[in-house]
């Protein structure tokens, strides 16, 4: 049999307008791993995938880097999106190696997709040329005038919902963007495209558990599926409790949540010394049962010297993460006396719940006075009480 080339296309520039998020839904965690690591495991362990091409919004190559791309073992490549679907997936072609017979094109908010649902794909348009995902649909299918009365009814048997991945010879693909005229932004998958110049493409019923995570209820589906797979734990939780203080001193900056707050004082500590993302932290690798911030970032450490502790706090995610656990969410309160912090609280909420790859409706921080009682009342140093609740997978 002959061995074809094939390269993947994962098309990674979405948001989180529908999901509701600040964090784009790639980066939402499912059982301690992200949408779009999930994605890339799958596709790196596909036995008819040679390499991988990721197409990120301009500006993502990095989270990219840093969230989903280190323990892909095939070769791996970044490019930057287009204004529409159909233009990402063309950037994406560019990357693609010269010597690739065939091109997967891929959502990676579909991220429950298997390595042997893409190998029986690919198998198939190897065979045939061109193949694509597809699944049957349950419910009779209605056509709808535009006075809004049915007007007809579709044989179900004869109707499938389109999925990914979608996967071309990659001469047809290249042939099929090369004779379209249209507006790009119309094309709504890439099949489309090669329907436009007469070319078949064979159907490959993969089954419903290729879902693809567009809103709130599709994670709740999408855990569903997994734990059916045996792949999460319900109801099994763990709680931990983190406290901090730092002393205000002069000449040093007040970062406080990820966010520089003018002021005259700063906190004094070997890092940036921020209080709030301290005890977050502490109160993580406490509900993991992995000691606390001095055992795994210690101020005898020269490398730790002056570091972000937004940074830190992705370390301690991945520690979890690690140990089999996905946070739930954070709940922490911030002790002190001034600045008034208030203007600052969403940017700290948004630098918190990116670096746990979380929702900001799961990451809640409060700030409060002592009303001039003890050393935070005293301006003398900033306290910080957190409570986190992490998930076991």
């Amino acid at each position: 049999m002959t061995r074809f080339k094939t390269s993947a296309i994962i098309l990674a520039g979405g948001s989180g307008t529908r999901m509701g998020s600040d964090v784009a839904k790639q980066y939402l965690e499912i059982f301690g791993k992200t949408v779009i690591e999930r994605t890339l495991f799958a596709f790196d362990k596909s036995e008819y995938i040679d390499e991988i091409i990721v197409v990120v919004r301009d500006g993502g190559e990095n989270t990219i880097e840093a969230k989903a791309i280190r323990n892909i073992k095939k070769p791996i490549k970044i490019a930057i999106g287009g204004k529409s679907r159909a233009e990402s997936a063309i950037n994406g072609l560019q990357f693609v190696d010269e010597t690739s017979d065939f091109v997967a094109i891929h959502d990676a908010a579909r991220c429950l997709i298997t390595p042997q649902m893409i190998d029986e794909v690919i198998a198939i348009a190897h065979e045939k040329g061109c193949a694509t995902a597809v699944t049957s649909v349950s419910d009779t299918v209605k056509i709808v005038g535009p006075d809004g009365y049915i007007t007809s009814t579709v044989p179900r048997e004869i109707v499938y919902r389109a999925q990914t991945p979608q996967v071309f010879r990659k001469d047809i693909y290249v042939k099929a963007i090369g004779s379209f005229c249209g507006d790009l932004s119309e094309i709504t998958d890439d099949n489309m495209l090669v329907e436009k110049i007469g070319h078949g493409i064979y159907a490959v019923d993969i089954g419903p558990t290729n879902i693809k995570i567009t809103t709130p209820d599709d994670l709740v589906t999408a855990r569903h599926i997994l734990i059916e797979r045996g792949e999460g734990r319900v109801n099994s939780f763990r709680i931990g409790h983190g406290y901090d203080v730092h002393k205000l001193v002069e000449g040093r900056a007040l970062i406080i949540g990820g966010v520089n707050i003018q002021h005259e004082k700063g906190l004094l500590g070997h890092s940036d010394a921020d209080v709030l993302v301290h005890a977050i932290m502490d109160s993580l690798l406490g509900a993991a049962g992995l000691g606390d911030i001095g055992k795994h970032f210690p101020d005898t450490d020269e490398k730790y010297r002056g570091a972000s502790s937004i940074h830190l706090l992705t370390l301690v995610a991945d520690m979890i993460k690690e140990r089999g656990f996905t946070v739930s969410n954070v709940d922490a309160t911030l002790v002190l006396q001034r600045p008034k912090v208030a203007p600052y609280i969403d940017k700290m909420v948004s630098n918190v719940a990116f670096a746990l790859s979380l929702p900001s409706d799961r990451v809640n921080i409060k700030a409060t006075t002592e009303e001039h009682l003890g050393f935070t009342g005293k301006e003398e140093g900033a306290a910080a009480h957190a409570v986190s609740i992490l998930e076991f997978n």
